[in-house]
């Protein structure tokens, strides 16, 4: 899915919050911006997402696709919130390039993740409560079958493919 259908979902969700939000996508090659954004929270996640070459079209998928959400800090004014994708390398051939391929989620891990970010902004903006945690089993870490290879992960050649809080899985 496109980054539109990804506006689109965040749009429906995050109506009911008094304030008007809106979600802007980082260019991975925008380092000023980047730099701008280190006094902003974040909230990490990983999830399934599929994968594309458009050189070569091979496809794979991953349960380590990574997004991170940038939004304000106390003090900061409300609304915007950027988000960063990590792609992937295609193993095939872009073994030696520069060249990441975006994730392309479907529509329920869209879903999930910006109602994730939503309870966030919520506790984080808008001083809602935290529910007392529990055992949910769709926020729990996923038993991976396959290998990560971190050489062909962005998110791995900039240090931050471990942090992530959460795999999902729907």
């Amino acid at each position: 899915m496109s980054f539109i259908d990804w506006k689109d979902i965040f749009d429906d969700i995050f109506e009911a919050y008094p304030d008007k939000w809106s979600l802007n996508q980082m260019h991975r090659n925008n380092v000023s911006q980047l730099r701008k954004l280190q006094t902003k929270r974040t909230m990490e996640r990983q999830a399934y997402a599929r994968f594309h070459c458009p050189k070569c079209s091979n496809s794979w998928t991953s349960a380590k696709a990574q997004v991170i959400f940038y939004y304000p800090s106390a003090n900061q004014r409300l609304g915007q919130i950027t988000s960063r994708f990590y792609g992937q390398q295609c193993k095939k051939c872009s073994r030696n390039g520069n060249y990441f391929v975006d994730p392309e989620y479907d529509t329920d891990e869209i879903k999930f993740i910006l109602e994730k970010l939503y309870e966030r902004i919520g506790w984080n903006c808008y001083d809602k409560k935290r529910p007392p945690k529990t055992t949910n089993t769709s926020d729990k870490e996923i038993d991976m079958k396959g290998p990560h290879e971190k050489s062909l992960c962005e998110a791995c050649q900039l240090g931050c493919c471990d942090r992530a809080l959460t795999i999902t899985k729907r």
